[in-house]
């Protein structure tokens, strides 16, 4: 039997990594809107969402498609290189590299404000 304890203490740790969840994206929206760089994990995203705008060959995906993307392919290096050793508990990378990335595009539009002219601002 499931005790009231274990569900408070699993609702409240997810309620927390969503929170977190949310802080960090807010971050990647923030560095890249400031023409700061951005976070190491974002690099790649942001140079191929950046490189889509100007280049025909290259699609034209947000930050956080190019972030889901990369995850998926991290995940499924992940199985290759585990291969049995993989615990299929850790496909929930997945979800959790989606919500990522469609935080990191709901951060770019709440940020938009936040371009910069020059280094003051």
């Amino acid at each position: 039997m499931i005790k009231k304890e274990e569900v408070i203490s699993f609702t409240w740790q997810h309620i927390l990594l969503l929170a977190s969840l949310y802080v960090m994206t807010f971050g990647v929206a923030a560095c890249v809107r400031s023409q700061l760089g951005s976070s190491v994990i974002s690099t790649i995203p942001y140079v191929l969402a950046s490189a889509g705008t100007m280049l025909d060959y290259i699609p034209g995906w947000t930050i956080g498609g190019y972030t889901i993307m990369m995850n998926a392919i991290f995940v499924v290096l992940q199985i290759l290189i585990l291969r049995r050793n993989f615990e299929w508990v850790q496909l929930f990378q997945l979800a959790i590299g989606f919500f990522f990335g469609m935080l990191i595009d709901l951060n770019m539009v709440l940020t938009q404000w936040m371009v910069s002219e020059n280094i003051l601002v």
